[in-house]
């Protein structure tokens, strides 16, 4: 990967819908560039999918928060959470390390809501929980940054 490469990744995380004609001007190359560019990341993993980021909010579901759950029937932490996918407002589940083996997130319609939806994770992994409630988002989804390049992939590459 190099500094364009990075340039195309920035502008598609940016808004994943835009036209890879206006990505060219964006950053001083050609639509076949940033087409075969944009080809060859995927190809590579660095792209996974272009998805929609839903404003959870906006749909009704302003209360976000953090379970973290754990595994005490040893049903295995790929299992249980198969089983948690059942729940769809867990929007994702990760296993950590610590006190406890899942960290789920979790988005609700309010704090009643919240208390059902605990309540169906509790019936699924009946061990120990705790629930962190977010008041305020300041920092999300940010791109890394630019590895190191050298002088040679300085954006140089034909494509």
């Amino acid at each position: 990967m190099d500094a364009i490469d990075y340039q195309i990744l920035t502008a598609l995380h940016e808004d994943g819908r835009l036209p890879f004609s206006q990505i060219a001007v964006k950053i001083g190359k050609s639509t076949a560039t940033v087409h075969q560019r944009v080809k060859r990341l995927k190809e590579r993993g660095y792209i996974n999918s272009f998805t929609v980021d839903l404003n959870w909010e906006a749909l009704g579901y302003p209360v976000d928060a953090f379970v973290s759950v754990a595994d005490t029937a040893s049903h295995g932490l790929a299992e249980l959470s198969d089983r948690l996918r059942a729940i769809p407002f867990v929007r994702s589940s990760a296993a950590v390390t610590g006190e406890f083996d899942l960290l789920l997130h979790v988005k609700a319609r309010s704090s009643s809501h919240l208390g059902e939806i605990l309540d169906e994770i509790r019936q699924i992994a009946p061990g120990a929980s705790r629930t962190v409630v977010t008041l305020s988002t300041y920092i999300s989804g940010q791109i890394p940054p630019l590895p190191a390049i050298t002088p040679d992939q300085q954006g140089n590459d034909p494509i």
